[in-house]
């Protein structure tokens, strides 16, 4: 190369582009705050779809007189016998 060329890509502005404008500055941003819209979305349904885990009395009442009503479970022949199900040497 003759040192023309060489003066010539010396002088050759470089052009850099705000951050705002790369895509690599939003992909950062996008996975945080993609996990962000996602613990409200997560936060809305709790809320709105609450567990009812507390039982009044009068359900307590019902679901109790239900258990009693129901036969005990039968235990197989072999809990009855004692053996495992898993296989010994």
């Amino acid at each position: 190369m003759n040192s023309n060329q060489q003066r010539k890509d010396a002088q050759t502005p470089v052009v850099i582009e705000p951050w705002y404008k790369q895509f690599w500055p939003w992909f950062i941003i996008a996975l945080p705050a993609s996990v962000v819209i996602a613990s409200f979305f997560t936060l809305y349904l709790a809320v709105t779809n609450p567990d009812h885990l507390v039982v009044t009395d009068h359900e307590y009442r019902e679901l109790k007189s239900e258990l009693k009503a129901q036969p005990p479970a039968k235990e197989s022949k072999k809990a009855k016998s004692g053996e495992s199900d898993s296989k010994s040497n």
